[in-house]
């Protein structure tokens, strides 16, 4: 396939219907069928609703990147993230940290970091981001997912919120790979 129809093909699947496969391009490189889910919250608590949905689907080993301005709702998000994955504290941001470590009565943690004040690839290490990416028994929830881009492994939930107004999100998120689309078709038939 070429580009040019691989680029006629996304224009006719809307990004705006949620559920659609589309294409992505990278360099000369054309990825099929990446599945994306466009949705919008209306309140806080309908954010931290899609947010326990999402968390519900984890497993160890699993990262989620959310991104967004600030004010955007990534820690609310992040907290409905943590109550739909089962954590017995309350999830909150860990800005001043850098990290949280939630735990589950199953014993798995969640981590949480907040990379906001990190600079990049080279800050990560000073918080052990490759041990937390490693570790066997906990998933990875990452807010500014962006300012450690290339610490991240290629596959990854990317969740990005938008501010609408005062009560309203935009949320688009992304499977970059198999294991991360499926939690979207789960979270489309929810």
């Amino acid at each position: 396939m070429t580009v040019a129809r691989a680029a006629r093909l996304s224009k006719q699947n809307s990004p705006r219907s949620a559920g659609r496969r589309l294409f992505c391009f990278f360099g000369n490189v054309i990825i099929l069928a990446v599945p994306v889910v466009y949705l919008q919250t209306y309140s806080a608590a309908h954010t931290r609703q899609w947010g326990a949905r999402l968390g519900a689907l984890l497993a160890p080993g699993d990262v989620i990147c959310v991104s967004g301005e600030l004010g955007a709702g990534k820690t609310t998000l992040a907290t409905g993230i943590g109550h739909g994955w089962g954590a017995l504290e309350v999830v909150n941001s860990p800005t001043f940290v850098f990290v949280n470590e939630y735990s589950r009565a199953d014993g798995h943690r969640l981590y949480h970091v907040d990379a906001y004040r990190l600079r990049d690839a080279a800050d990560a290490d000073s918080i052990a981001l490759p041990d937390l990416l490693d570790s066997p028994a906990a998933a990875l929830l990452i807010e500014w997912p962006e300012r450690v881009l290339a610490a991240l492994p290629p596959e990854r939930l990317w969740v990005a919120l938008r501010w609408v107004d005062e009560h309203t999100r935009e949320i688009r998120m992304e499977s970059c790979g198999p294991r991360y689309a499926w939690m979207l078709d789960r979270l489309r038939d929810a």
